[in-house]
């Protein structure tokens, strides 16, 4: 501790108190040396207590003073501090701490020479201070330099843009992701439900610039620096979405890719089993596919796994695979024998499987596979394979008595015969199958009703007139008058069943010169030629009006290319075998018969049946008419002709209303092409 001296006083006395403290200096040769020697002394004696000094200072690192005046009060030592003097060396003034009187002489370990040491000035704060700035600077620098350079190593949506600037990291963006938002996003349910959508027509889009200022741009933050300089990402790019237009995109897909499950089934061709297993339906998750396009419709992947829940059938594929093997293909392992008295027949695999329909039928247990028996054609098939199995009883029905032309519908009764019970056939064999398959049974030989009986026939009440309608013939066309001859006789009386085809191929063909057919004029590829049945597309023409007007279902027709103007316009059919038809069905309660004939150089139809239907037509006036083409044809049959007749298109519209129903309403329209002028060139 420092004594509480003047801080100005003389540094001779200051000497002069330390010469008598001592004790070991000459007082009086000390005060005759002058102020200059004095200082010089005291810098010599300075100078040999440096070394000690400096490693004290060192040792203490900025101690208090006092810790060094204590331990020289410890060795004996008085306190001896006094106030540096300030040496001028011409430039900057020296602090030098005055002299403490003691032995003279050269000096020795022992000497203490009563100088205290000068304390040396720190330099770390300013090394500290420097590297700090220039750190600051270099960190600064580090900011602007990177303010427009995108991380080392980066990716955006699986895009690599790692090290390029700003301007090459936008054109590689914008040119992927524009090829992105425009391709077909395929989204799949399962194997064979899937669905697309190009994600810029609904509603998604990005943008490049906004991806790119998150990732550059002037920042002192120091983990984005460094990511710039050393650092990797994977980040996802900044897009928006026109909600509306998404949400109908996911709608659209939500339904294409909703679908109901599909049960098992099997089915019999001849002999052979056909077994489809079960399909699990699908229900998509619209919200969650919603999110999901929204998260993923930029990335690199083009099919995304719609969300969602399967749908299982009811029943499952375990067991159906139990009802093949227990029941469904043993049917079909081999003949079944029937008997009945003394007669035998076998049911070989390919009638068992043609009489046989499995369904799923709900049980007890929940749904289940069954399998039914058609007794009815076991039955025949059993006739087939054994007279003595045929069965006398006839089921009532209706036929048209007289002549054509003048003929009224008639029932034709019923009668019991002795035969096989079908049901009994069917449920026999199915016990024997389901049980334990001795592929044998028996049945009875009884007394068996029709399956129509009068009463029923009679309740039909098919005798009044639905439809009628006539179309002229050239007369002068000999055998294409007798092609309408034959065609009208076959086709006369034909009777259709609720629920039956009315089929002019299978009533007309073969249409062969050995089937009573002739050789007359037709229009074959536009173009008027010969062939066998010429003719017989009038026929066609009054059956499908037959149908029509009678309020059937149409199935099948197809107007002539060109329009003849016997026939009603777009309300007709041509025939050719094979290949154009004349399809309808009967969609009533009760059969209907056809009538059809010539006179008065017409072919005549009349449709009879229980006046179902009420029908109303209409037709409307030619439009959109086309000029005439000229063909040139070297068909050795081939007919000139001059044409001229422009084509047209016409509309027909039909209602039909059934009893205490609603009414149906249906259109149809035909283009017809002008009539050619025919060049032939087959000379």
């Amino acid at each position: 501790m420092a004594d509480e001296k003047e801080p100005h006083l003389d540094p001779s006395e200051s000497n002069e108190e330390q010469a008598d403290t001592s004790g070991t200096r000459d007082a009086g040769t000390d005060q005759e040396l002058d102020a200059e020697t004095r200082m010089l002394q005291q810098i010599a004696a300075l100078g040999g207590a440096d070394s000690a000094a400096r490693h004290d200072v060192d040792a203490q690192d900025a101690t208090d003073p006092s810790d060094t005046n204590d331990a020289a009060e410890e060795a004996g030592e008085e306190d001896t501090d006094q106030p540096a003097e300030e040496i001028d060396t011409g430039e900057n003034p020296t602090l030098v701490s005055p002299v403490v009187a003691g032995a003279s002489g050269a000096g020795g370990d022992d000497r203490d020479d009563g100088v205290k040491p000068v304390r040396k000035k720190r330099r770390w704060p300013w090394v500290l201070l420097v590297v700090v700035v220039l750190l600051g600077i270099g960190y600064v620098g580090a900011a602007y330099a990177t303010k427009d350079t995108v991380p080392s190593s980066l990716t955006i949506e699986g895009i690599d843009v790692s090290g390029l600037s700003t301007d090459e990291a936008a054109s590689e963006l914008e040119e992927q992701f524009a090829a992105r938002s425009e391709r077909e996003l395929v989204v799949t349910a399962s194997d064979d439900a899937e669905a697309s959508v190009v994600p810029a027509d609904a509603g998604f889009s990005y943008d490049t610039d906004a991806t790119l200022d998150q990732l550059t741009g002037l920042t002192f933050n120091p983990v984005k620096i460094w990511d710039r300089l050393f650092g990797g990402a994977n980040v996802s790019a900044v897009t928006s979405v026109d909600d509306e237009a998404a949400e109908d995109a996911v709608a659209g897909l939500t339904e294409q890719l909703t679908f109901d499950p599909t049960e098992g089934s099997v089915e019999y061709q001849g002999d052979e089993l056909e077994y489809s297993a079960p399909v699990d339906g699908f229900t998509v998750d619209q919200q969650e596919l919603a999110d999901q396009l929204r998260a993923n419709w930029l990335s690199e992947d083009d099919e995304l796994a719609a969300p969602g829940q399967a749908v299982e059938p009811a029943v499952s594929a375990q067991q159906w695979e139990q009802f093949v093997d227990d029941t469904a293909q043993p049917l079909i392992d081999d003949a079944y024998s029937v008997s009945a008295d003394d007669a035998t027949a076998e049911l070989a695999p390919a009638q068992l499987g043609a009489a046989a329909e499995v369904n799923v039928e709900e049980g007890d247990d929940g749904d289940t596979p069954v399998m039914s028996l058609d007794g009815e054609e076991l039955a025949d098939s059993l006739a087939e394979n054994n007279a003595e199995f045929e069965s006398t009883n006839k089921d009532a029905t209706v036929e048209l008595t007289g002549s054509a032309g003048s003929a009224k519908p008639k029932v034709v009764a019923g009668s019991s015969g002795r035969g096989v019970d079908p049901e009994q056939v069917a449920d026999k064999l199915l016990a024997d199958l389901n049980g334990d398959q001795t592929r044998a049974i028996s049945v009875e030989l009884d007394e068996v009703a029709p399956d129509v009986t009068t009463e029923e026939a009679e309740a039909w009440d098919v005798t009044h007139e639905v439809a009628e309608y006539s179309t002229p013939y050239p007369t002068d066309d000999e055998p294409r008058t007798a092609n309408l001859r034959v065609g009208a006789q076959r086709v006369n009386g034909t009777v259709v069943m609720p629920g039956e085809e009315f089929n002019l191929d299978s009533i007309l063909a073969p249409v062969t010169t050995d089937n009573g057919y002739h050789s007359s004029g037709v229009v074959e590829s536009g173009v008027t030629t010969d062939a066998i049945g010429g003719g017989l597309s009038q026929i066609a023409t009054m059956s499908y009006n037959a149908g029509f007007l009678g309020g059937m279902d149409i199935i099948e027709y197809k107007p002539h290319s060109r329009w003849f103007d016997r026939y009603p316009k777009g309300r007709e059919s041509t025939y050719w075998e094979g290949q154009i038809n004349v399809r309808w069905e009967n969609d009533t309660d009760a059969p209907v018969i056809v009538e059809m004939w010539l006179a008065d150089s017409k072919v005549h139809t009349r449709l009879w049946g229980s006046d179902y239907y009420d029908v109303s037509t209409t037709t409307s006036e030619p439009y959109n008419y086309t000029d005439s083409p000229t063909i040139r044809s070297s068909d050795q049959e081939c007919v000139s002709e001059s044409g001229g007749r422009e084509g047209f298109t016409v509309d027909i519209d039909r209602t039909k209303t059934p009893p205490d129903g609603e009414a149906v309403e249906e259109s149809w329209s035909w283009a017809y092409s002008g009539w050619p002028t025919v060049i032939c060139e087959n000379n």
